[in-house]
């Protein structure tokens, strides 16, 4: 299990604004940020966001308002989770060498998902 929340964030990147916009609605409100991945998802500019917050008094109310927050489509808890990590060196092969230039990718196993749309919720679980 996490310590934190782990979030998906579903958005159209019309310009850089779109990454600082979604960091600084968190970090108004004291909300930090321990891991962030990111990938595009089509070619209209839809992105996809996952990342770890930690707890705090403020997340629930940070993660609202970032569902309403410009060219946000949807925020997304990611409950009953947790992240399992892959580590690679700059040749693609898996590494966990501390000495060696790496990448980690956080990937995050979850089974229920509690969205955010404009403040509105909704939920699913994913047992299939």
């Amino acid at each position: 299990m996490t310590q934190g929340k782990l979030l998906r964030i579903i958005g159209y990147y019309r310009d850089p604004g779109f990454l600082e916009r979604v960091m600084g609605t968190l970090r108004k409100l004291w909300v930090d940020v321990e891991w962030v991945n990111a990938r595009k998802v089509n070619d209209e500019g839809m992105y996809e966001i996952y990342m770890e917050v930690k707890e705090g008094k403020n997340t629930q109310l940070a993660i609202l308002n970032l569902s309403k927050t410009v060219d946000v489509e949807r925020v997304e808890v990611l409950e009953e989770g947790k992240v399992i990590t892959y580590s690679f060196n700059n040749k693609g092969e898996p590494s966990d060498n501390p000495n060696e230039e790496r990448m980690i990718v956080y990937v995050p196993v979850y089974s229920k998902v509690t969205g955010y749309s404009w403040g509105e919720s909704y939920s699913k679980d994913i047992h299939g």
